[in-house]
């Protein structure tokens, strides 16, 4: 037995949808429901430093104790850390 796809369904589908072409056959008869699905979405979703420049984010790591990348290459590959005669 096939899903019958109403108009409301459709749209909750389209709503969630990232284009026209993720809908079902079934939905593409819906004008609205096509309409709706090819609207694009921004991503809503925030780092941790958004809107922050790049020196306050390097400010902020700093006060939480976080070393950067650099910091950690360093410590890690440093051979004569240990081995180094006077």
């Amino acid at each position: 037995m096939a899903e019958e796809y109403t108009l409301d369904k459709c749209k909750l589908l389209a709503e969630k949808a990232a284009s026209a072409s993720d809908l079902p056959f079934q939905c593409k008869k819906y004008p609205e429901a096509v309409k709706s699905a090819n609207i694009q979405r921004q991503d809503t979703s925030k780092g941790a430093y958004a809107g922050m420049q790049g020196g306050l984010a390097a400010q902020a790591n700093k006060k939480k104790g976080r070393q950067s990348h650099a910091q950690i290459q360093r410590r890690l590959t440093n051979s004569r850390r240990f081995t180094k005669q006077n």
